[in-house]
Protein backbone atom coordinates (compact mmCIF):
# COMPACT_ATOMS: atom_id res chain seq x y z
CA UNK A 1 0.00 0.00 0.00
CA UNK A 2 1.24 3.26 -0.88
CA UNK A 3 2.72 5.43 2.26
CA UNK A 4 0.59 9.05 2.28
CA UNK A 5 1.54 12.17 3.71
CA UNK A 6 -1.42 11.85 6.06
CA UNK A 7 -0.68 9.59 9.16
CA UNK A 8 -2.73 6.29 9.42
CA UNK A 9 -6.01 6.47 11.90
CA UNK A 10 -5.42 4.79 15.04
CA UNK A 11 -7.52 1.96 13.71
CA UNK A 12 -5.49 1.29 10.78
CA UNK A 13 -1.98 1.52 12.96
CA UNK A 14 -3.94 -0.87 15.41
CA UNK A 15 -4.68 -3.57 12.77
CA UNK A 16 -0.91 -3.14 11.21
CA UNK A 17 0.50 -3.07 14.38
CA UNK A 18 -1.75 -6.64 15.51
CA UNK A 19 -0.86 -8.11 11.92
CA UNK A 20 2.67 -7.40 12.37
CA UNK A 21 2.65 -9.38 15.81
CA UNK A 22 0.99 -12.29 14.32
CA UNK A 23 3.51 -12.59 11.38
CA UNK A 24 6.09 -12.86 14.01
CA UNK A 25 4.12 -14.57 16.98
CA UNK A 26 2.97 -17.75 14.26
CA UNK A 27 5.37 -19.26 12.01
CA UNK A 28 2.59 -19.89 9.66
CA UNK A 29 1.91 -16.69 9.15
CA UNK A 30 1.83 -14.50 5.61
CA UNK A 31 2.63 -10.99 4.78
CA UNK A 32 -0.83 -9.32 4.86
CA UNK A 33 -2.67 -8.82 2.03
CA UNK A 34 -2.54 -5.69 0.17
CA UNK A 35 -6.08 -3.74 -0.94
CA UNK A 36 -7.40 -3.66 -4.36
CA UNK A 37 -5.83 -1.41 -6.94
CA UNK A 38 -7.53 -0.04 -9.55
CA UNK A 39 -7.24 1.47 -13.04
CA UNK A 40 -9.25 4.62 -13.63
CA UNK A 41 -9.54 3.64 -17.45
CA UNK A 42 -10.84 0.15 -16.38
CA UNK A 43 -13.24 1.47 -13.58
CA UNK A 44 -15.15 3.99 -16.40
CA UNK A 45 -15.01 0.66 -19.15
CA UNK A 46 -16.85 -1.71 -16.13
CA UNK A 47 -19.12 1.03 -15.50
CA UNK A 48 -20.41 1.52 -19.07
CA UNK A 49 -21.23 -2.07 -19.13
CA UNK A 50 -22.79 -2.64 -16.19
CA UNK A 51 -26.40 -2.66 -17.99
CA UNK A 52 -24.84 -5.89 -19.16
CA UNK A 53 -23.49 -7.30 -16.50
CA UNK A 54 -25.75 -8.98 -14.06
CA UNK A 55 -23.08 -9.48 -11.66
CA UNK A 56 -21.58 -6.52 -10.63
CA UNK A 57 -22.21 -3.49 -8.62
CA UNK A 58 -19.93 -0.09 -8.38
CA UNK A 59 -19.98 1.12 -5.40
CA UNK A 60 -19.49 5.01 -4.63
CA UNK A 61 -18.31 6.21 -0.95
CA UNK A 62 -20.66 8.71 -0.02
CA UNK A 63 -18.49 11.81 1.52
CA UNK A 64 -14.97 9.76 1.61
CA UNK A 65 -14.71 7.06 4.15
CA UNK A 66 -15.35 8.63 6.67
CA UNK A 67 -16.88 8.36 10.93
CA UNK A 68 -17.76 5.14 12.16
CA UNK A 69 -18.34 3.69 8.78
CA UNK A 70 -15.79 0.39 8.38
CA UNK A 71 -13.77 -0.96 5.43
CA UNK A 72 -14.17 -3.86 3.86
CA UNK A 73 -13.18 -7.41 5.45
CA UNK A 74 -12.22 -8.13 1.98
CA UNK A 75 -10.39 -5.81 -0.46
CA UNK A 76 -8.38 -8.31 -2.29
CA UNK A 77 -7.65 -10.28 0.39
CA UNK A 78 -7.07 -7.50 3.01
CA UNK A 79 -8.87 -6.68 5.41
CA UNK A 80 -9.88 -3.38 6.05
CA UNK A 81 -12.95 -3.33 8.23
CA UNK A 82 -12.25 -0.77 10.88
CA UNK A 83 -13.55 2.73 10.70
CA UNK A 84 -11.23 5.74 10.52
CA UNK A 85 -13.21 8.91 12.37
CA UNK A 86 -11.64 10.92 9.35
CA UNK A 87 -14.12 13.89 8.83
CA UNK A 88 -16.54 13.74 5.99
CA UNK A 89 -15.68 15.43 2.50
CA UNK A 90 -12.04 15.73 4.40
CA UNK A 91 -8.66 15.41 2.52
CA UNK A 92 -8.12 12.01 5.01
CA UNK A 93 -11.98 10.90 3.98
CA UNK A 94 -10.97 10.80 0.39
CA UNK A 95 -7.56 9.51 0.00
CA UNK A 96 -7.63 6.51 3.07
CA UNK A 97 -10.86 5.47 0.82
CA UNK A 98 -8.75 5.59 -2.61
CA UNK A 99 -5.48 4.03 -1.30
CA UNK A 100 -7.44 2.10 0.47
CA UNK A 101 -9.45 -0.71 -1.70
CA UNK A 102 -12.56 1.90 -2.64
CA UNK A 103 -12.68 2.16 -6.57
CA UNK A 104 -15.04 5.85 -5.71
CA UNK A 105 -15.64 8.82 -3.95
CA UNK A 106 -18.45 11.29 -4.09
CA UNK A 107 -17.42 14.38 -2.42
CA UNK A 108 -19.99 17.77 -2.45
CA UNK A 109 -19.52 20.78 -4.10
CA UNK A 110 -20.52 24.35 -2.71
CA UNK A 111 -19.09 27.89 -3.98
CA UNK A 112 -17.73 30.43 -1.66
CA UNK A 113 -17.95 33.93 -2.31
CA UNK A 114 -14.50 34.36 -4.21
CA UNK A 115 -15.45 31.95 -6.69
CA UNK A 116 -13.90 28.73 -5.75
CA UNK A 117 -15.50 25.53 -4.81
CA UNK A 118 -14.92 24.09 -1.97
CA UNK A 119 -15.44 20.39 -0.74
CA UNK A 120 -18.81 20.58 1.58
CA UNK A 121 -22.55 19.27 1.90
CA UNK A 122 -24.08 21.96 3.98
CA UNK A 123 -24.78 25.03 2.25
CA UNK A 124 -23.17 26.77 5.48
CA UNK A 125 -20.45 26.23 7.51
CA UNK A 126 -21.11 25.96 11.23
CA UNK A 127 -21.48 22.36 11.58
CA UNK A 128 -18.60 20.95 9.86
CA UNK A 129 -15.60 24.05 10.51
CA UNK A 130 -14.26 26.29 12.72
CA UNK A 131 -15.49 29.10 11.15
CA UNK A 132 -16.72 30.31 14.22
CA UNK A 133 -13.18 30.38 15.45
CA UNK A 134 -12.00 32.28 12.13
CA UNK A 135 -14.68 35.17 12.70
CA UNK A 136 -14.55 34.91 16.83
CA UNK A 137 -18.13 34.14 17.16
CA UNK A 138 -19.96 31.55 18.97
CA UNK A 139 -19.66 27.89 17.49
CA UNK A 140 -22.77 26.94 15.81
CA UNK A 141 -25.27 24.21 17.83
CA UNK A 142 -27.03 22.47 15.00
CA UNK A 143 -29.69 20.89 17.33
CA UNK A 144 -30.62 24.63 19.05
CA UNK A 145 -29.83 26.51 15.51
CA UNK A 146 -27.74 28.86 17.82
CA UNK A 147 -24.40 30.28 17.14
CA UNK A 148 -22.40 31.33 13.97
CA UNK A 149 -23.24 29.85 10.57
CA UNK A 150 -22.97 31.37 7.47
CA UNK A 151 -23.55 30.42 4.11
CA UNK A 152 -20.34 29.18 2.20
CA UNK A 153 -21.48 31.49 -0.31
CA UNK A 154 -21.00 34.70 1.99
CA UNK A 155 -17.73 33.65 3.22
CA UNK A 156 -14.31 33.94 0.70
CA UNK A 157 -11.61 31.76 0.44
CA UNK A 158 -8.83 33.45 0.15
CA UNK A 159 -7.75 34.76 3.16
CA UNK A 160 -10.82 33.17 5.71
CA UNK A 161 -11.38 29.23 4.50
CA UNK A 162 -7.74 28.70 3.19
CA UNK A 163 -7.27 28.90 7.03
CA UNK A 164 -9.64 26.75 8.30
CA UNK A 165 -10.30 23.01 9.81
CA UNK A 166 -12.90 20.87 9.90
CA UNK A 167 -14.73 19.22 12.82
CA UNK A 168 -14.74 16.21 13.99
CA UNK A 169 -17.96 13.67 13.51
CA UNK A 170 -18.90 14.60 16.96
CA UNK A 171 -17.87 18.01 16.83
CA UNK A 172 -16.23 17.78 19.95
CA UNK A 173 -13.07 19.31 18.49
CA UNK A 174 -11.43 21.02 15.66
CA UNK A 175 -9.36 18.46 13.71
CA UNK A 176 -6.09 19.07 11.83
CA UNK A 177 -7.91 18.17 8.74
CA UNK A 178 -8.37 21.91 6.20
CA UNK A 179 -11.16 22.61 4.68
CA UNK A 180 -10.62 21.50 1.20
CA UNK A 181 -10.66 22.95 -1.96
CA UNK A 182 -11.39 20.73 -5.33
CA UNK A 183 -8.12 22.30 -7.04
CA UNK A 184 -5.99 21.25 -3.46
CA UNK A 185 -7.63 17.90 -4.16
CA UNK A 186 -6.58 17.33 -7.87
CA UNK A 187 -3.23 18.20 -6.68
CA UNK A 188 -3.13 15.64 -3.93
CA UNK A 189 -4.39 13.07 -6.45
CA UNK A 190 -1.90 13.80 -8.20
CA UNK A 191 1.16 14.13 -6.07
CA UNK A 192 -0.18 11.00 -3.98
CA UNK A 193 -0.06 8.55 -6.91
CA UNK A 194 -4.15 8.23 -6.56
CA UNK A 195 -6.02 5.90 -8.88
CA UNK A 196 -9.74 5.42 -8.07
CA UNK A 197 -12.92 7.89 -9.35
CA UNK A 198 -14.18 11.31 -7.46
CA UNK A 199 -17.49 11.92 -8.26
CA UNK A 200 -18.44 15.69 -7.78
CA UNK A 201 -22.35 16.39 -6.63
CA UNK A 202 -22.74 19.43 -8.30
CA UNK A 203 -25.60 21.87 -7.59
CA UNK A 204 -25.61 25.06 -9.95
CA UNK A 205 -23.80 26.01 -13.08
CA UNK A 206 -21.43 28.15 -11.52
CA UNK A 207 -19.84 25.60 -10.00
CA UNK A 208 -20.42 23.26 -13.26
CA UNK A 209 -18.19 25.78 -15.11
CA UNK A 210 -15.47 26.11 -12.52
CA UNK A 211 -14.79 22.66 -11.39
CA UNK A 212 -14.85 21.54 -15.21
CA UNK A 213 -12.57 24.24 -15.78
CA UNK A 214 -9.92 23.01 -12.99
CA UNK A 215 -10.86 19.10 -14.73
CA UNK A 216 -9.03 20.50 -17.52
CA UNK A 217 -6.51 21.86 -16.05
CA UNK A 218 -5.38 19.64 -13.58
CA UNK A 219 -3.72 16.02 -14.30
CA UNK A 220 -3.11 12.94 -12.44
CA UNK A 221 0.76 11.78 -11.59
CA UNK A 222 0.29 9.30 -15.07
CA UNK A 223 -0.37 13.05 -17.39
CA UNK A 224 -3.76 11.92 -17.50
CA UNK A 225 -6.52 15.13 -17.30
CA UNK A 226 -9.05 15.01 -14.12
CA UNK A 227 -11.95 14.81 -16.95
CA UNK A 228 -10.70 11.75 -17.17
CA UNK A 229 -10.85 9.92 -13.45
CA UNK A 230 -13.83 12.63 -12.19
CA UNK A 231 -17.56 12.19 -12.76
CA UNK A 232 -19.74 14.84 -12.18
CA UNK A 233 -23.77 13.94 -10.73
CA UNK A 234 -25.72 17.11 -11.51
CA UNK A 235 -29.92 17.95 -11.14
CA UNK A 236 -31.81 17.65 -13.94
CA UNK A 237 -33.62 20.56 -12.60
CA UNK A 238 -30.28 22.59 -12.81
CA UNK A 239 -29.72 21.59 -16.58
CA UNK A 240 -33.60 20.81 -18.02
CA UNK A 241 -31.83 21.25 -21.63
CA UNK A 242 -28.01 18.89 -22.46
CA UNK A 243 -27.91 22.36 -24.79
CA UNK A 244 -27.17 24.70 -22.10
CA UNK A 245 -25.08 22.16 -19.89
CA UNK A 246 -23.03 22.17 -23.26
CA UNK A 247 -23.15 25.47 -23.46
CA UNK A 248 -21.59 26.01 -20.02
CA UNK A 249 -18.36 23.33 -20.35
CA UNK A 250 -17.74 24.59 -23.88
CA UNK A 251 -16.65 27.91 -22.27
CA UNK A 252 -13.60 25.61 -21.42
CA UNK A 253 -13.25 22.72 -23.40
CA UNK A 254 -15.16 20.50 -25.86
CA UNK A 255 -17.24 18.10 -23.35
CA UNK A 256 -17.05 15.06 -26.32
CA UNK A 257 -14.30 12.45 -26.29
CA UNK A 258 -11.28 13.21 -28.68
CA UNK A 259 -7.36 14.08 -28.89
CA UNK A 260 -5.99 16.75 -26.30
CA UNK A 261 -2.10 17.38 -26.88
CA UNK A 262 -1.77 14.04 -28.56
CA UNK A 263 -3.36 12.16 -25.67
CA UNK A 264 -6.92 10.72 -25.45
CA UNK A 265 -9.74 12.03 -23.24
CA UNK A 266 -12.92 10.56 -22.42
CA UNK A 267 -16.07 12.82 -22.67
CA UNK A 268 -17.37 15.07 -19.53
CA UNK A 269 -18.31 11.84 -16.96
CA UNK A 270 -22.09 12.99 -16.75
CA UNK A 271 -24.35 11.22 -14.30
CA UNK A 272 -27.76 13.27 -14.49
CA UNK A 273 -29.90 12.73 -10.91
CA UNK A 274 -33.49 12.40 -11.08
CA UNK A 275 -35.34 12.77 -7.66
CA UNK A 276 -38.98 12.40 -6.97
CA UNK A 277 -39.99 16.18 -6.41
CA UNK A 278 -38.62 17.04 -9.92
CA UNK A 279 -41.76 15.37 -11.56
CA UNK A 280 -43.46 18.76 -9.99
CA UNK A 281 -41.14 20.79 -12.01
CA UNK A 282 -40.67 18.91 -15.15
CA UNK A 283 -43.88 17.35 -16.57
CA UNK A 284 -41.39 16.12 -19.61
CA UNK A 285 -38.91 14.92 -17.22
CA UNK A 286 -38.82 11.53 -19.09
CA UNK A 287 -38.57 12.91 -22.32
CA UNK A 288 -35.12 15.32 -21.02
CA UNK A 289 -33.52 12.31 -19.04
CA UNK A 290 -33.98 10.57 -22.82
CA UNK A 291 -31.93 13.22 -24.53
CA UNK A 292 -29.43 13.21 -22.19
CA UNK A 293 -29.11 9.38 -22.56
CA UNK A 294 -28.64 10.02 -25.97
CA UNK A 295 -25.31 11.69 -25.04
CA UNK A 296 -21.58 10.45 -25.40
CA UNK A 297 -21.10 12.25 -21.87
CA UNK A 298 -24.01 10.63 -20.19
CA UNK A 299 -21.93 7.59 -17.93
CA UNK A 300 -25.13 6.64 -16.52
CA UNK A 301 -28.33 7.94 -14.68
CA UNK A 302 -29.25 8.41 -10.67
CA UNK A 303 -32.79 7.25 -10.03
CA UNK A 304 -33.75 8.01 -7.06
CA UNK A 305 -36.79 5.54 -6.96
CA UNK A 306 -38.26 5.51 -3.68
CA UNK A 307 -40.53 2.18 -4.03
CA UNK A 308 -41.56 -0.26 -6.65
CA UNK A 309 -43.93 1.60 -9.18
CA UNK A 310 -43.50 4.52 -7.35
CA UNK A 311 -43.44 8.19 -9.22
CA UNK A 312 -40.39 7.59 -10.58
CA UNK A 313 -40.56 4.03 -12.04
CA UNK A 314 -41.42 5.42 -15.21
CA UNK A 315 -38.15 7.09 -15.26
CA UNK A 316 -35.90 3.97 -14.06
CA UNK A 317 -37.69 1.35 -16.30
CA UNK A 318 -35.97 4.84 -19.60
CA UNK A 319 -32.96 4.07 -18.09
CA UNK A 320 -33.05 -0.02 -18.88
CA UNK A 321 -34.89 0.52 -22.07
CA UNK A 322 -31.90 2.89 -23.41
CA UNK A 323 -29.50 0.08 -22.20
CA UNK A 324 -27.41 2.60 -19.58
CA UNK A 325 -26.65 2.09 -16.16
CA UNK A 326 -28.85 3.21 -13.47
CA UNK A 327 -28.05 4.22 -9.87
CA UNK A 328 -29.50 5.14 -6.59
CA UNK A 329 -28.41 6.91 -3.62
CA UNK A 330 -29.30 4.87 -0.42
CA UNK A 331 -29.61 7.20 2.56
CA UNK A 332 -28.53 6.10 5.91
CA UNK A 333 -29.01 8.17 9.00
CA UNK A 334 -26.30 10.71 9.96
CA UNK A 335 -24.53 10.17 12.48
CA UNK A 336 -25.50 12.37 15.64
CA UNK A 337 -29.01 13.13 14.05
CA UNK A 338 -32.18 12.01 15.71
CA UNK A 339 -32.50 8.33 16.42
CA UNK A 340 -34.74 6.19 14.35
CA UNK A 341 -34.65 3.45 12.15
CA UNK A 342 -36.32 2.80 8.50
CA UNK A 343 -37.98 5.53 7.43
CA UNK A 344 -37.87 7.18 10.63
CA UNK A 345 -34.01 7.53 10.40
CA UNK A 346 -33.09 11.21 10.51
CA UNK A 347 -30.58 13.72 8.58
CA UNK A 348 -28.78 17.03 9.25
CA UNK A 349 -30.78 19.85 7.13
CA UNK A 350 -28.47 21.54 3.95
CA UNK A 351 -28.38 24.41 6.16
CA UNK A 352 -26.68 22.52 9.09
CA UNK A 353 -29.98 22.56 11.12
CA UNK A 354 -30.80 19.36 13.02
CA UNK A 355 -32.84 17.56 11.26
CA UNK A 356 -35.33 16.35 8.82
CA UNK A 357 -37.14 12.25 8.93
CA UNK A 358 -36.37 10.11 5.78
CA UNK A 359 -40.09 10.11 5.33
CA UNK A 360 -41.08 13.43 4.88
CA UNK A 361 -39.69 13.41 1.44
CA UNK A 362 -42.06 11.05 0.07
CA UNK A 363 -43.06 13.48 -2.37
CA UNK A 364 -46.63 11.49 -2.98
CA UNK A 365 -44.88 8.54 -2.79
CA UNK A 366 -46.59 5.39 -0.65
CA UNK A 367 -43.02 4.92 1.37
CA UNK A 368 -39.59 4.90 1.01
CA UNK A 369 -38.12 1.28 0.40
CA UNK A 370 -34.33 2.87 -1.06
CA UNK A 371 -32.44 2.82 2.62
CA UNK A 372 -32.85 -0.93 2.61
CA UNK A 373 -29.79 -2.90 0.84
CA UNK A 374 -32.80 -5.39 0.08
CA UNK A 375 -34.34 -2.97 -2.69
CA UNK A 376 -31.62 -2.75 -4.05
CA UNK A 377 -30.17 -6.16 -4.79
CA UNK A 378 -30.24 -9.67 -3.75
CA UNK A 379 -28.74 -12.99 -4.60
CA UNK A 380 -26.97 -13.32 -8.14
CA UNK A 381 -29.76 -10.27 -8.78
CA UNK A 382 -29.82 -6.27 -9.09
CA UNK A 383 -32.02 -3.36 -9.29
CA UNK A 384 -29.39 -0.77 -9.92
CA UNK A 385 -25.91 -0.89 -11.33
CA UNK A 386 -24.19 1.74 -9.31
CA UNK A 387 -25.32 2.56 -5.93
CA UNK A 388 -24.06 5.59 -3.67
CA UNK A 389 -23.50 5.21 0.19
CA UNK A 390 -21.92 5.97 3.28
CA UNK A 391 -21.56 2.52 4.29
CA UNK A 392 -18.95 1.65 1.85
CA UNK A 393 -17.40 -1.10 2.80
CA UNK A 394 -19.95 -3.08 4.21
CA UNK A 395 -22.10 -2.79 0.83
CA UNK A 396 -19.26 -4.25 -0.70
CA UNK A 397 -18.74 -7.14 1.79
CA UNK A 398 -22.28 -7.79 1.54
CA UNK A 399 -22.44 -7.92 -2.50
CA UNK A 400 -19.76 -9.99 -2.54
CA UNK A 401 -20.98 -12.11 -0.21
CA UNK A 402 -24.12 -12.15 -2.95
CA UNK A 403 -22.31 -12.63 -5.97
CA UNK A 404 -22.49 -9.34 -7.50
CA UNK A 405 -18.83 -7.58 -7.19
CA UNK A 406 -17.76 -10.63 -9.86
CA UNK A 407 -16.56 -7.60 -12.19
CA UNK A 408 -14.36 -6.58 -9.58
CA UNK A 409 -10.87 -7.55 -11.45
CA UNK A 410 -12.03 -6.18 -14.10
CA UNK A 411 -10.97 -2.73 -12.61
CA UNK A 412 -8.01 -3.87 -11.51
CA UNK A 413 -4.41 -2.65 -13.12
Amino acid sequence: MKLRSKKWPLHALKCALLLSIAAVVSPKASAAAEPCVYNNQNIISTWRGLHNDRNMVIVIAHRGWWGEHRGPSNSCGADINYFTNNPENSFWSIMDALHTGFEAVEVDIKMTRDGVPILMHDYTLGRTTNIYQLDRQNKYDPYSGRGFNPYVNQVNWYGTLEHGFLLSTDRGHVTSAPIPAFAQLLDKYKTDNTNGLLVLDVKDRAAMQEVWRLMNDHADSRGSLARNWVAVKFNLTTYPNPADLEADLYRHANPHGGSINNKWNEPFLGIPVITNNMLDKLPNLVSIEEEYMQKDYTLGVEVNLNMKNGRLQQAYNAVGNALHPVGIFNPLADPYAWTGTGENQAFFQNTGRCCYRLYTVRFDDNYIERQNWSFLYGDNWKAFDFITTDEAGGMIDDLTAKHLRQGNNLMMN
